[in-house]
C-alpha cells in the first residue's frame, strides 16, 4: 500500500541547465508538498555549473549525483532511479518544458490504482507547443509506435511519468541511448499486463537555455531513425 506522505522520489537528469534547475526544484517542492520524499539531480558534470547551483541550494530534500565520467540521458535516469527510495518514482526533464505542477495529477493516478502514469501530449488535455518540426516528428514516431507496438499508449516518447517503484524493479530501465528507453519501458509495461494510464499535459517551449534539438538538424533526424528502428526491434524480438 502506498502511503500518502513522503512517498515520492523525483529524478531529474541534468546537463547545462543552470538557468532552470533552481526553479524546477522549487516548483516540484511546491507542487508535491508533504508527499515529496526527495529530489535526485543526476548531473553529468555540466560545464555550465548546474551541479554547483544544486550544491549551493543546500536543500535537505535534494540529493546531487554528479557523474564525472559518464554521459547520457537514459543512463543518468537509470542511476537516479536505482538510488531513489520512494514507493512512487517520477522522472522528467528539468528545462521546465514539462510542468512540475502536473506531477500531482500523475501521482494521484498511481494512488488510485494504476501502476504507470504517463504524461501525454496526445490525449485529451494534452498539447505540444514546441517548434513545428519537433512536434511533427514526435507525432510521426508515436503514430508509428501505436501501429507497430500497441494503440493503448499515445505518447511513447513522453519522458514524463510516475511509476510504482516495484514496477520499475520488475521491468528495469534500459540505460543505453537517449529517449529509446521510454518506448521500451512503456511497451514492456503494457505487454506484461500492468495498468498504464495517460494524463494529458501541455509541453511548453523552454523559457531559458538552448535545446540541441530545436532546429531541423542531423541530430534530431538521427534520434528519429533510432527510435523507429528501436520500435521495430521491440515488436519482432
Amino acid at each position: 500500500m502506498i502511503t500518502k506522505s513522503e512517498c515520492v522520489s523525483v529524478v531529474l537528469p541534468s546537463y547545462n541547465e543552470k538557468d532552470n534547475i533552481a526553479e524546477a526544484i522549487e516548483r516540484i517542492e511546491k507542487s508535491l508538498g508533504s508527499k515529496l520524499l526527495e529530489i535526485l539531480v543526476v548531473d553529468d558534470n555540466s560545464p555550465d555549473g548546474t551541479w554547483k547551483v544544486v550544491e549551493d541550494l543546500n536543500n535537505n530534500k535534494v540529493r546531487l549525483i554528479r557523474r564525472m565520467n559518464e554521459k547520457g540521458l537514459a543512463s543518468a535516469l537509470s542511476r537516479g532511479i536505482k538510488e531513489s527510495h520512494g514507493s512512487i518514482v517520477v522522472w522528467m526533464d528539468c528545462d521546465l518544458g514539462l510542468p512540475p505542477e502536473d506531477i500531482p495529477h500523475l501521482v494521484s493516478v498511481i494512488e488510485s490504482g494504476a501502476d504507470v502514469a504517463i504524461g501525454s501530449r496526445y490525449v485529451k488535455g494534452g498539447a505540444d507547443e514546441r517548434v513545428w518540426f519537433r512536434g511533427f516528428l514526435s507525432k510521426l514516431i508515436n503514430y508509428f509506435a501505436m501501429v507497430v507496438l500497441s494503440p493503448k499508449i499515445h505518447d511513447y516518447t513522453s519522458g514524463f511519468a510516475a511509476v510504482k517503484k516495484s514496477v520499475i524493479d520488475d521491468l528495469g530501465i534500459n540505460p543505453y541511448g537517449f529517449g529509446e528507453y521510454f518506448i521500451e519501458f512503456a511497451y514492456k509495461a503494457i505487454k506484461k499486463g500492468y495498468r498504464v494510464e495517460e494524463v494529458g499535459y501541455h509541453y511548453n517551449y523552454r523559457k531559458r537555455g538552448v535545446s540541441q534539438t530545436d532546429k531541423v538538424n542531423f541530430k534530431l533526424l538521427k534520434y528519429g531513425i533510432q527510435y523507429g528502428l528501436n520500435i521495430l526491434k521491440l515488436r519482432f524480438q
